[in-house]
């Protein structure tokens, strides 16, 4: 089966996805889709999905690059056979890097007749995301270039239920629109304590919809057991103490000071000054506090945002622990609550990232 929180409300649209109930038949599918360096299982994942497509792909990413890329052939196909393709593309008028990688595969895919376009460049798409017939998505921390399918660690999920599907398809829609207006928003108590039945939440973000957050939030106050996190990028910021990023490092440090087993395991960023600061200043912030710490190996890029609670949650996606992520960019998430299979690979598969780390000082 394995390869490798509240309610989210748009207008006039409550999705809370109860794995007891069936959806046209067809029971709900949950696969993690776990890459380690090495051969790309999310590629395969991906490239299957668009095989079977049968009438829509919606790709929503911030980073598509052509060379060495497997999956451009596979989405060529299913453009030749007639399902109909979206691809929203990053353009940053902060970072012009961004633009110029994405810029060819923009024009590639517009000269095969496929409709391709940017998003508003002011607006940061940090989403990784596909949608097929509204139905399956696959989402999480992947990149579409060589670096994030072979060298990198990454976690993702595909999620097969039409009601996940329809809920992110309709999102995808509103930001093709440009529909900014139409902002998906988090209310009342949290779904997930309200009933032990499995549920999937899905968590777009876009407009300061801080539907990660929230959720992330409500469910940090209420673990009981372990919370075990292997994020990319971790910022605090001494001058806001009314910073999301702030509140999310502080539940984990009360959380450990209920008990929990808290353990935070992050990307040394080495490649990035800025970045390597900021993950050493909040690592060193949590282990003052008790918490213990790691780094992933040197040589490794640990790009996951992946959240295991109590043994049976688990929240991933695209959503880095900084500021922008957190309160600005457009960003895909989901919880998968009370599903302690699901949580048993992804929680060994943060063991396995624990065990190879390094403790500050090393």
């Amino acid at each position: 089966m394995f390869r490798g929180i509240q309610s989210w409300i748009g207008r006039a649209c409550v999705v809370c996805l109860l794995l007891s109930e069936v959806a046209a038949g067809e029971p709900t599918v949950v696969e993690p889709v776990i890459d380690r360096p090495g051969p790309c299982s999310y590629c395969a994942v991906v490239a299957d999905a668009f095989a079977e497509a049968d009438e829509t792909i919606d790709l929503l990413l911030s980073n598509a690059e052509l060379d060495e890329n497997p999956l451009w052939e596979p989405l060529v196909a299913a453009h030749e056979r007639g399902v109909r393709i979206r691809v929203l593309l990053d353009e940053s008028d902060w970072a012009p890097s961004i633009t110029r990688k994405n810029r060819p595969t923009l024009d590639y895919l517009v000269g095969l007749g496929i409709d391709a376009r940017f998003d508003n460049p002011s607006v940061t798409t940090h989403a990784k995301m596909v949608i097929v017939d509204r139905e399956t998505a696959i989402l999480g921390s992947s990149n579409w270039n060589r670096y994030a399918f072979t060298d990198q660690e990454q976690a993702n999920v595909r999620i097969v239920d039409e009601r996940v599907g329809e809920a992110f398809a309709e999102w995808f829609d509103r930001l093709w629109s440009d529909g900014d207006e139409v902002v998906p928003q988090i209310r009342g108590d949290p779904v997930w304590s309200a009933t032990r039945a499995a549920c999937i939440v899905p968590l777009p973000d876009s407009g300061g919809a801080l539907a990660y957050a929230s959720a992330v939030l409500t469910m940090l106050d209420q673990a009981v057991e372990s919370v075990h996190a292997s994020l990319y990028r971790m910022s605090i910021y001494p001058g806001y103490s009314d910073s999301i990023g702030n509140s999310l490092v502080d539940a984990l440090v009360r959380a450990a000071g209920r008990g929990v087993d808290v353990r935070v395991l992050i990307d040394d960023c080495s490649f990035y000054a800025d970045s390597a600061q900021a993950n050493l200043t909040s690592a060193l912030y949590l282990h003052e506090r008790g918490i213990p710490v790691r780094f992933d190996r040197p040589e490794a890029t640990t790009h996951s945002k992946l959240i295991v609670i109590d043994g049976e949650h688990v929240v991933l996606g695209s959503t880095n622990w900084n500021y922008y992520a957190l309160e600005q960019n457009v960003e895909a998430n989901v919880a998968l609550l009370r599903m302690p299979a699901v949580a048993a690979v992804f929680d060994s598969y943060f063991e396995m990232l624990w065990r190879e780390g390094r403790a500050i000082g090393r």
